[in-house]
């Protein structure tokens, strides 16, 4: 063999064997530091669009969700609470939510008809309209007490947001005062900005019952506010038939608590925080 040539050979081996020891190292190093990554079908967060009249009710939902379903006890959720019409123009826009809880069939419905759902509306609840009004105002009456001189302002939600709103104009509208009395209108861009006029400015307004519960009655009982609620026949309850619709087919923690919602314990929860539920 020529010399030179076997000089070469040992020479490419010398070579080539360190560089196959360092990149075996390399690998090696990577492989023991990287995380196994999470399945998809093992979401992260849960996003929630939540309409405001469920504001202090959610809470106890999520709660009884952890509890229940046991995988997701963990799970970091976050709640958007707005008006329907506001949560549903932030849909349409893209938000990035996984599931949302309506406060009427409208607006689930129209985001359904548009293809932004995973199946259609489901009714989970029936929401309870109210008035609450101040100590002055005498709220034996009905609703006729609104076209007293004393009472100058009275806050609903915005009917074209809100389907609080919507009830209540509705309310007024079957009592043969509404003429009378719109002029005195405050509007709120939800029922909990409805609320929190109600508290702070006006002499009467329109709100869901379910903010008669948690911190929400308690601020109504130390403001001294009455309050009254109406029969069926004052409105139409398909008005406020709250349904929810799931946004995302591939988080798997927004199905579950889709299937929550439609269980025994969360039913149990809303008529305890004053919804109806059928």
């Amino acid at each position: 063999m020529n010399f030179n040539v076997a000089i070469m050979k040992k020479e490419s081996r010398c070579f080539f064997l360190p560089f196959l020891l360092v990149a075996f190292l390399v690998v090696s190093c990577r492989g023991a530091g990287e995380q196994p990554r999470r399945s998809t079908d093992e979401p992260a967060t849960l996003y929630i669009a939540a309409a405001a009249n469920l504001s202090y009710v959610m809470p106890r939902l999520v709660e009884a969700f952890r509890e229940e379903v046991s995988e997701y006890g963990m799970l970091d959720i976050r709640l958007t609470r707005a008006s329907s019409g506001s949560l549903t123009a932030q849909i349409r826009n893209s938000a990035p939510f996984d599931l949302f809880l309506a406060a009427n069939t409208f607006y689930p419905q129209l985001l359904y008809n548009e293809s932004l759902t995973v199946g259609p509306p489901l009714v989970y609840a029936r929401g309870v309209p109210i008035m609450v009004y101040q100590s002055g105002v005498d709220g034996q009456k009905g609703v006729e007490c609104l076209t007293d001189a004393s009472v100058e302002k009275i806050a609903i939600a915005q009917p074209e947001l809100a389907p609080y709103g919507e009830a209540a104009v509705e309310i007024l509208s079957r009592a043969g005062v509404l003429q009378q009395v719109e002029s005195k209108f405050v509007y709120g861009t939800s029922v909990t900005q409805t609320f929190q006029h109600v508290i702070t400015a006006a002499d009467a307004g329109f709100i869901a019952a379910s903010l008669l519960y948690g911190d929400g009655g308690r601020e109504l009982e130390k403001a001294g506010l009455e309050w009254i609620g109406f029969p069926p026949e004052a409105y139409n309850p398909a008005v406020l038939c709250q349904a929810m619709v799931l946004l995302d087919s591939s988080n798997s923690a927004a199905a579950a608590f889709f299937r929550f919602m439609q269980g025994e314990r969360a039913g149990e929860i809303l008529e305890k925080n004053g919804y109806r539920v059928e």
